[in-house]
């Protein structure tokens, strides 16, 4: 009788078993599909970052040929575009190498953390470091070099200020739809 029960509990336990295990590699197998999805925003990201600045290569050029600004400008935000293109692509190797099926959480955790860190770096030292400086020296090209007489070149800065807080709204935009993304597999991660 006793040796019955012993056996019966057995099986009670050996089933319980088998459905947390099953359980656990549902859950296990979920996580890791929503960390799949999150990283398509972190992707495209990256793309909306490699877009902006062929559109950049493109207009840049042809507004020195229209003589809007000078060839200096030009090839400094040629320059500048090509950097920020190259460290956005330094930045998203580490994302892309990962296999959210097969690495494990920790390491996903590790590359996720940097990833936050270098894009908040990003926004809140390099972008400044450039951004400034930059816009200070369109406003000169396209506001006081080329400004009709008779016109403030105030005037002549407003169309430049304008598509640098749009383009800026933009460019946080997705800024935060890939650290929000970051975040979201980190909080994944951390509830597991």
């Amino acid at each position: 009788m006793e040796e019955q029960y012993f056996e019966e509990m057995r099986q009670q336990m050996a089933a319980l078993k088998g459905q947390l295990d099953k359980q656990e590699i549902v859950s296990d197998h979920l996580i890791r599909k929503i960390m799949k999805m999150r990283t398509k925003d972190i992707k495209s990201t990256k793309n909306m970052c490699i877009f902006a600045a062929i559109i950049g290569f493109v207009m840049f050029p042809l507004n020195s040929i229209a003589h809007s600004w000078s060839w200096a400008f030009t090839i400094a935000t040629g320059a500048m575009l090509l950097f920020c293109v190259i460290a956005t692509i330094y930045i998203h190797r580490p994302v892309e190498k990962l296999n959210y099926m097969t690495s494990d959480l920790a390491t996903v955790a590790r590359v996720m953390a940097h990833f936050k860190k270098q894009y908040d770096n990003w926004l809140h030292y390099v972008t400044p470091a450039l951004i400034i400086p930059w816009l200070g020296w369109a406003c000169y090209e396209f506001a006081w070099k080329n400004c009709p007489e008779g016109l403030n070149p105030l005037w002549m800065t407003l169309p430049i200020i304008i598509g640098a807080a749009i383009g800026g709204a933009i460019g946080y935009y997705y800024h935060c739809k890939a650290v929000n993304a970051a975040k979201d597999i980190l909080e994944q991660i951390e509830e597991q």
